[in-house]
């Protein structure tokens, strides 16, 4: 016993170190890159910016080893330490533009106290909401739907097999496979550390932190960063993002960074080369995200290329597009090689597309419904009530009056052209698909894919401040305590801190508050070289405290990670058993199986887990559907286990079917049955196969 308690505390410390390690290395290029390019940058904006930079590395950095094969450990540590090598020594000694100082991008007024202090207890207080699922989610595992259906499967499959190029199918019913993954190669990276999945529960917690940065940096040169950063900690408050995002691997609140710090990049850049670029990347980074960051990217880049000067504009199709391209395009290019289509879900002309999936019929815009009165009053209404809250109407009102606002004359060309990217997202929201998931009529997935407005909605409240009919200090100090008044209302109808969490819940909140008051209040016009020195000494100090404390966490977190508690599902028994199972192949099917397969890689992630079903030409993945070839599919793939789910009826989607690869799977003398329960009248079990199945003796069908 304390030899293993030994080889997990060295496991652990390794792991730590080299994060450490790559965090340090990588910041230092940051930094770099940063003072050689934007020397004049300070404060808030320099950091934001140094991010973005760090992020873009390591991302570049995991695709590349990750396409090789090479997604582990030593590999990804040697590769940060060799490209901030190579960063520092190349960039570090050049000459030029490092001398050049330019004029300084800020306000040459600090923000009001008072404005900047109720900007942060506000932002403080979101953290502390968004801090209690996150530390449910360390006593018991993460159990949101998404999380488990595919964001942590495919991070734990990069991070079992070195790579992520091939397509990872979790279930016949949807063209998950094909979706942007950046988000869950860090999930992976964070596995690839510690060999545990210890950082994800906490991990979009520290994204939060980076969006508000980033919506403080749009209204920073302003003056209005108190009331940018209010704007967005409304959209992070309301419902639909934090029930689906706090806690969880879900992704949306890392395309909304990336959005948002495209944005602000752009408002803070001056039209200078280098600081496009950086904001291209941004960009591309979100696209590489989700799939729903799409239509604000483009937009932004419709915009970009339509303000620039006549001069400028044709250098920019260049200076942003290419980088942009070349951060976001990654995943595309995967699915072009794999399928014959960056875009699998569209049938563009001349490029292939896969067999339809189960449920492309049930992929619906809510621009369907626009006009259907029972559906707006008896689905969307009460969708938009649990989604955004009380005030639901008034934030949808502040969303769109906001960018409406910034066209108003007075505006300058940037803050009209924020105005228009905002109301261009907000409209490609309403026609995007699955916005009402459902059968025809029956949009019932609109709820839960509301959140698919969160960037939009985001960047709506973010450049609100913006418009010159709100500008002043007193205007700005009204336009504040208005988004406060709502954000309060949103904040006071849930419940913010389990009590046995309230400690830890101000602890983090405490941290944020702190972390924003020096990041605000930085004397903005000291020397470059120690405002970036505190930055680092303050990043440092703050990563040694956690990692300290880290160890006990993750000890704590996996006593208790997909235990069964009563009140659960009858699926979190199945996951139970398989905490302690070690270097199996499990294979699964079934819709239960597929949405709910996370658990089943066991507790120190060493399982393999496969969907079985039927590869086809162009990233086709269909059913089997025949008692023999279903028995040569186990076969083919040497499981140990199988999981055997109900699968929803195509057509009606609320109603569960009948499995016949359960019957196929009991009939045979091979598998022995371990765990049976019956859900809604269908069967949930886990079989031991001792041998191969028969396909020649299958029962008649």
């Amino acid at each position: 016993m304390g030899s293993t308690a030994s080889v997990a505390v060295a496991r652990y410390v390794l792991g730590v170190t080299v994060l450490v390690a790559i965090l340090v290395a990588l910041t230092w290029a940051g930094v770099t890159v940063r003072r050689r390019y934007l020397a004049d940058w300070r404060g808030a904006l320099a950091r934001l910016a140094e991010i973005v930079i760090l992020l873009a590395l390591l991302t570049g950095v995991l695709e590349v080893l990750g396409t090789l094969g090479l997604f582990s450990l030593v590999p990804i540590l040697l590769a940060s330490l060799a490209v901030a090598l190579v960063v520092t020594r190349t960039l570090g000694r050049a000459g030029g533009p490092a001398r050049i100082v330019h004029k300084i991008v800020d306000n040459p007024r600090p923000a009001h106290a008072v404005l900047m202090i109720v900007a942060l207890v506000g932002a403080a207080a979101v953290a502390a909401e968004w801090a209690g699922p996150t530390l449910e989610s360390y006593d018991v595992g993460i159990r949101t739907f998404d999380s488990l259906w595919y964001h942590l499967p495919w991070a734990a499959s990069f991070a079992h097999t070195g790579q992520i190029t091939s397509l990872r199918f979790t279930d016949v019913e949807y063209l998950t496979p094909f979706y942007p993954a950046t988000a869950e190669m860090l999930h992976g990276l964070g596995i690839v550390l510690l060999s545990r999945d210890t950082l994800s529960p906490g991990a979009n917690l520290a994204w939060l932190g980076l969006v508000l940065l980033a919506a403080y940096c749009v209204g920073r040169p302003r003056g209005a960063g108190a009331v940018t950063l209010t704007g967005a900690t409304l959209a992070m408050a309301t419902p639909m993002v934090r029930f689906s995002q706090a806690g969880s691997a879900a992704n949306d609140v890392v395309g909304v960074f990336f959005v948002l710090a495209a944005v602000a990049l752009v408002v803070n850049a001056e039209q200078r080369t280098p600081a496009m670029v950086l904001a291209a990347v941004a960009a591309g980074l979100a696209v590489a995200v989700k799939l729903s960051m799409l239509a604000p990217v483009a937009a932004l880049t419709v915009g970009v290329l339509a303000i620039a000067t006549p001069r400028a504009r044709r250098s920019y199709w260049g200076w942003w597009l290419v980088p942009l391209v070349l951060s976001g395009g990654f995943w595309y290019v995967r699915n072009l090689i794999a399928v014959g289509n960056p875009l699998p879900w569209l049938g563009l002309p001349g490029l292939a597309t896969p067999a339809a999936p189960l449920q492309a019929h049930t992929g619906y815009a809510i621009a369907r419904y626009l006009t259907n009165g029972h559906v707006l009053s008896e689905v969307v209404g009460p969708g938009l009530a649990s989604g955004l809250g009380p005030w639901w109407a008034v934030i949808l009102a502040l969303a769109v009056v906001g960018p409406v606002l910034c066209l108003m004359p007075g505006a300058g060309r940037l803050v009209r052209m924020l105005g228009l990217v905002a109301l261009a997202s907000l409209a490609a929201y309403v026609l995007t698909p699955e916005t009402a998931a459902g059968p025809a009529g029956d949009p019932l997935g609109f709820a839960f894919n509301l959140r698919y407005a969160a960037p939009a909605l985001a960047l709506a409240l973010a450049v609100l401040p913006l418009a010159p009919v709100l500008a002043g200090e007193r205007r700005r100090l009204a336009t504040l305590a208005g988004l406060l008044v709502v954000l309060v209302a949103t904040l006071a109808q849930s419940r913010l801190w389990p009590s046995s969490h309230l400690a830890g819940s101000v602890a983090l909140a405490g941290a944020m508050l702190v972390a924003g008051a020096i990041l605000a209040v930085a004397p903005r016009r000291r020397p470059a070289r120690a405002s970036t020195g505190a930055g680092i000494v303050l990043a440092l100090g703050l990563v040694i405290v956690a990692c300290a404390g880290g160890y006990a966490l993750q000890r704590h977190y996996l006593r208790g990670r997909y235990v069964y508690h009563p009140g659960v599902s009858q699926l979190a028994r199945v996951w139970e058993l398989f905490r302690h199972v070690h270097d199996a192949r499990v294979g699964l099917v079934g819709t239960f199986g597929g949405f709910f397969s996370y658990p089943l890689y066991g507790l120190d992630l060493s399982n393999t887990v496969d969907y079985v079903a039927q590869r086809g030409p162009h990233g086709s993945f269909t059913m089997i559907t025949t008692c023999p070839r279903w028995r040569a599919a186990v076969n083919a793939g040497r499981f140990r286990y199988l999981v055997t789910t109900p699968a929803r009826d195509p057509w009606r989607p609320r109603v569960l079917a009948a499995s016949p690869e359960d019957a196929w799977t009991r009939s045979d003398p091979a598998a022995r049955l371990v765990y049976r329960h019956v859900a809604a009248g269908q069967p949930i079990s886990v079989y031991e196969l001792r041998g191969p199945l028969d396909p020649a003796a299958c029962p008649p069908s």
